[in-house]
C-alpha cells in the first residue's frame, strides 16, 4: 500500500501520529510513505516518523518545488488554523515514482481504526480520485459556495463537495486530468477568498469526475462512534476530527478519539511542535 502525507513541523508529530495507528490497523501489511516536509522538519523529526511507520513499511521523502504553492491561507479567520502546508497534496503524483499506481493521501488530523486494504482493491472506474462527501458542506453552493462558483457556467451548484482529508488517488488519470494544473490555476483566481483553499480547488478541478467513497473512509462526524453512544472507533476506517479544536488541543472532548490520539502520540516519541496551529 502506498501512503503519502504533507506537512510543516508544526504537524510533524501529528503525522507521527497517524503513521502510528496505520502502522497498529494494518499489522503486517507492507506499505510505503511518501512524504513531502516543508523545508522546516528537521532530521529528528524525521528520524520520529520512520519510527512510527511500523517494522513493514518504509518511507521516502519526495523532492518538489514548492514555489507553485506559496498561496494565501484563505480568507475565513475561523480556518485560521490550516497550514500552507495543505497546499503540498497538489504536488504528491507528479512527485512519485512511475511504479506507484494508486496512493491513499491521509491529512495529518486523522487517524486509522480499521483495515485500508479494500482501498486498494476498489475499481475506481478510471477517474482521478475517489473521497468522501462533506458532511457539513455537502453541496458546492454549500456555507456561500465554492469561490466564483455564479461564474462557472459548467458547475451544477448542487454537485456533491468532498472533504479533501482522506484521498485515493488514481496517480496517471490524476496526471492526465491535469488535477495539479487546474487547481493551481482556480487558487491563482480565488486562494486569497476561499473557505477551504486546496479542497474548493480540487472540487473544482475534477467537478463531475471523482468517486464517491462511504464515510467510513473519511468519518468527519467520529463522535458518533464514541463508546458513551454506544458506539466502536473502529466502525470507520478513518476518523477525522476536522475543525479548529484537535485531540491534542484542551478543548477536544475527552473520550475514545483523544485517548486514541495520546496513546499513539506516546507510542510515536512525542515530538513537540514547534507552535500551536
Amino acid at each position: 500500500m502506498d501512503l503519502t502525507l504533507t506537512f510543516d513541523a508544526v504537524y510533524a508529530p501529528h503525522a507521527a501520529v497517524v503513521m502510528s495507528t496505520v502502522a497498529e490497523s494494518n499489522p503486517g501489511e507492507d506499505i510505503r510513505y511518501w512524504l513531502i516536509a516543508a523545508d522546516d522538519v528537521k532530521a529528528a523529526a524525521r528520524a520520529t516518523l520512520a519510527k512510527a511507520a511500523g517494522p513493514n513499511a518504509t518511507v521516502e521523502y519526495l523532492q518538489v518545488d514548492t514555489s507553485p504553492v506559496n498561496l494565501p491561507k484563505g480568507s475565513d479567520p475561523v480556518m485560521s488554523y490550516l497550514s500552507a502546508a495543505m497546499y503540498l497534496r497538489l504536488l504528491v503524483p507528479a512527485a512519485l515514482p512511475a511504479e506507484v499506481e494508486r496512493v491513499l493521501y491521509l491529512d495529518c488530523d486523522t487517524m486509522c481504526t480499521s483495515t485500508l486494504v479494500p482501498l486498494f482493491e476498489l475499481d475506481m472506474g478510471g477517474v482521478p480520485l475517489g473521497a468522501v462527501r462533506d458532511p457539513f458542506n455537502r453541496r458546492l453552493y454549500d456555507m456561500g459556495g465554492i469561490p466564483g462558483l455564479a461564474t462557472y457556467q459548467n458547475l451544477d451548484p448542487r454537485a456533491n463537495y468532498f472533504n479533501s482529508g482522506v484521498l485515493l488517488i488514481d496517480t496517471a488519470r490524476w496526471k492526465e486530468c491535469e488535477v495539479t494544473e487546474t487547481s493551481l490555476a482556480y487558487l491563482a483566481r480565488h486562494a486569497h477568498e476561499s473557505r477551504y483553499p486546496d479542497q474548493d480547488a480540487l472540487n473544482y478541478a475534477v467537478y463531475g469526475n471523482w468517486l464517491r467513497l462511504p464515510r467510513q473512509w473519511n468519518d468527519l462526524m467520529a463522535w458518533r462512534l464514541e463508546p458513551e453512544f454506544g458506539g466502536k472507533l473502529s466502525d470507520s476506517a478513518v476518523i477525522h476530527p476536522a475543525g479548529p479544536v484537535k485531540p491534542w488541543q484542551p478543548g477536544f472532548p475527552k473520550g475514545a478519539r483523544r485517548d486514541l490520539y495520546w496513546r499513539h502520540r506516546r507510542h510515536s516519541g512525542g515530538l513537540t511542535p514547534t507552535a500551536r496551529r
